[in-house]
């Protein structure tokens, strides 16, 4: 079920726990770990999920550290990812979700969702589109996750473009991951 709730100002620092508590399963990796998505960008409404990401040197070492994560309480979900590993911890006691993201990704920390999440938080008129785009597509595809997902995918193409052209990179077309 899609679920968008309104802004919760705990949400950064649950992430900061979050990766401080990590640090005991990923070593080194949690360093790089970063807060993105929409519970990412102040003020703006989003699904309870705290979305993580982390570069990764392969998919190989991700897969290591499956074992781990899992007691940390994160389960390993195949989501059709093909640059990386996607980990999920269930919500609990009121608390959120979190999903953790191992990308191979040579350009970290250039990476589009980090654009997108600097992009929203730095153009609050374009972060208010999109969450009007999210409110009114989780009434129309509130049961439907992946309707859901694909219906906002061309508005987070369009401004991941918008973050890089202003940074003077090049446009992405590859959407593969």
């Amino acid at each position: 079920m899609v679920r968008v709730v309104p802004s919760d100002d705990s949400w950064p620092e649950l992430f900061w726990c979050e990766r401080e508590r990590l640090g005991a399963f990923l070593g080194d990796v949690a360093k790089d770990l970063e807060h993105y998505g929409s519970t990412a960008v102040p003020g703006l409404s989003a699904k309870p999920i705290i979305d993580m990401m982390a570069p990764i040197a392969s998919l190989e070492d991700a897969d290591a550290l499956a074992p781990v994560l899992a007691g940390a309480g994160y389960r390993k979900i195949d989501a059709g990812f093909f640059k990386r590993r996607f980990f999920r911890r269930e919500p609990r006691g009121g608390q959120p979700a979190y999903h953790l993201h191992l990308a191979v990704c040579p350009r970290w920390p250039i990476k589009n969702e980090l654009l997108v999440r600097d992009w929203l938080i730095q153009h609050p008129d374009v972060a208010r589109m999109y969450e009007a785009l999210k409110m009114d597509l989780a009434m129309a595809y509130g049961d439907d996750m992946p309707r859901y997902t694909a219906a906002k995918t061309p508005f987070l193409r369009h401004i991941t473009n918008q973050a890089r052209e202003s940074l003077g990179l090049p446009i992405e077309h590859d959407w593969e991951e």
